[in-house]
């Protein structure tokens, strides 16, 4: 007969990977971030690369190499897909839910390790990230790995100091040397600030873990040293500098247009963590019944969603998946409050009911409202004024009963309330087993008619020029998608004809070219490209001007 956990593992895997992995291909992948790390994955394979991170051919200093990594074994397995590229993300959500499960069966028992994989999964942005090609599930599950392994070692420390805690740390260091090998020093800043903020609230029992800071310092940052002193050597350098560049300069200024006030990350968590974010506030309060090591663990949670809000608050620029490493405390702590409600016996305030209620009803709203509003879009097109927009807006695209899904999540919602009044776990169940079945359902019906608007008609455009022999350059915004849909080979990319990216596109617009060059450009801004250049327009679709031009015979 099978154990218990075991019955629990499989359980937890099989529900995961049939919410995580079908349908992965069913869109294209969205600009920027996603086309990003797809297409230097990519070039990777095309190359024979696997040290460089490169776009167009060129080296990419932004991003290490890790996820990249796994992104590449993907696209060599499987294919150049976009179901490859979102596969490792899927993979890493399975991987997360198991370890959130073994947590919390070990620090409070089976019952909060179920309760807390069920809220991650079943809520809105936590589950959507696995089902992305980009890179924060990874990035996120190694930060907050090594900081589970650090609150081991301190409470160690604390509470018996005679046995040694190195184990822990070392463990610590090599998780959070992914991180940092993810995405860059901040894996290791985050984490950092989250153990020392602990120790100043514990300085009275925590002796100052110098030898530790020291030991989990030199492992986090061992393999990225090795990575760029490797890659140092093929690019005189350079790489260096401009990835310290690119850190200074999202610290600093709102790079890419990417500047919001300073709330901006509490809203992102409120309402994109919903339903899991009603229940945190149930954590504040403090119960005779933890145990020292439950407690603990609860005030790290706090520490590192201070941290992050914090600091991503600081940061001039501002993405929504910045804050993202946050939805680890934030299910803790309402995975936290809802054991105390169904195991402990705790009443539950009618705050988190009104806040289901509210917001779980206004997404209900939005997923009835969005597909209503496109499929009589000419009640209100003469309102519209800019022209890039109005021409998305007359996009064809075939709209139908998508707004059914507003109708059953508003159930789930409802049949969710009627449940909390006398059985909570029941309604847990309902609420957070309904968003997640929900997501799936919006990703599988509504993505699909939501991509032709954006970004459809450029990537039709740049898929029917694979394989041909021609430069292809966008004008006017910034874009990743000709790279990776035309299938771009080396012998396209300014950097091996040998012409500076500075001069790149107007060598393609003035320059004596020898093979066609096709440009596309938003509505707004392609007149001045046509009235200026030798190029002619061949069609526009979608706000999209699609052109050419021809080589001089």
């Amino acid at each position: 007969m099978l154990k218990k956990s075991v019955i629990q593992y499989a359980l937890i895997s099989i529900i995961a990977a049939l919410l995580f992995v079908p349908f992965l291909g069913e869109v294209h992948l969205f600009d920027w971030d996603e086309l990003n790390f797809a297409e230097a994955a990519r070039e990777m394979l095309v190359t024979g690369d696997w040290l460089t991170v490169k776009i167009d051919y060129q080296p990419f200093h932004e991003k290490p190499p890790f996820f990249i990594w796994m992104q590449a074994i993907s696209m060599s397995i499987f294919g150049v897909s976009e179901f490859s590229a979102r596969l490792p993300n899927a993979l890493m959500g399975i991987i997360t839910l198991l370890i959130l499960f073994r947590i919390g069966k070990n620090l409070f028992d089976d019952k909060f390790g179920m309760l807390w994989a069920l809220v991650y999964l079943g809520s809105f942005l936590p589950h959507f990230y696995f089902k992305s090609a980009i890179i924060d599930p990874y990035f996120n599950f190694f930060m907050f790995t090594s900081m589970y392994y650090l609150s081991k070692a301190a409470y160690i420390s604390i509470h018996a100091p005679t046995l040694s805690n190195y184990r822990y740390i070392i463990i610590a260091g090599v998780l959070n040397s992914f991180a940092v090998l993810t995405k860059g020093p901040v894996g290791f800043l985050l984490v950092f600030l989250t153990w020392m903020l602990f120790w100043i609230v514990n300085r009275k029992d925590y002796i100052f873990p110098l030898v530790d800071m020291i030991l989990f310092s030199a492992i986090s940052f061992t393999p990225i040293v090795i990575w760029y002193l490797v890659v140092f050597t093929g690019t005189d350098g350079a790489i260096i500098g401009e990835f310290i560049s690119y850190q200074i300069r999202l610290l600093t200024t709102g790079d890419a247009g990417h500047s919001q006030p300073i709330y901006y990350h509490f809203l992102v968590i409120f309402f994109g963590c919903f339903p899991a974010t009603a229940f945190i506030f149930g954590s504040l309060q403090k119960r005779a019944e933890d145990g020292t090591a439950q407690s603990t663990f609860k005030l790290w949670n706090f520490i590192l969603l201070a941290v992050v809000l914090v600091v991503f608050s600081i940061v001039k620029t501002k993405i929504i998946h910045y804050s993202s490493l946050a939805y680890f405390p934030v299910t803790f702590l309402a995975a936290y409050s809802l054991h105390k409600y169904i195991y402990r016996k705790d009443r539950m305030t009618t705050v988190p009911k009104v806040i289901v209620a509210v917001i779980g009803l206004l997404y209900a709203a939005a997923f009835i409202g969005f597909p209503l509003l496109m499929k009589n879009i000419d009640l209100y097109l003469d309102k519209v004024t800019d022209e890039f927009t109005k021409a998305l807006l007359l996009t064809d695209v075939s709209w139908g009963y998508e707004y059914i899904i507003g109708i059953i999540y508003a159930c789930i919602v409802l049949l969710s309330l009627i449940f909390f009044r006398k059985d909570i776990l029941r309604a847990a169940f309902v609420l957070f087993g309904g968003t997640a079945v929900t997501i799936l359902i919006f990703l599988t019906l509504l993505a699909p008619k939501i991509e032709p608007y954006t970004q459809g008609a450029p990537i039709e455009f740049f898929k029917s020029l694979q394989g041909e022999d021609a430069y292809i350059h966008v004008l006017g915004y910034k874009s990743y998608a000709h790279y990776f849909y035309a299938r771009m080979r080396p012998e396209q990319s300014a950097h091996v004809i040998g012409i500076s990216p500075e001069d790149w596109e107007r060598w393609l617009l003035e320059g004596f070219i020898d093979k066609p060059v096709y440009f596309v450009s938003h509505n707004k801004r392609a007149e001045r490209y046509l009235e200026n250049y030798h190029i002619e327009e061949l069609y526009r679709k979608s706000g999209f001007v699609f052109m050419r031009r021809l080589p001089k015979k």
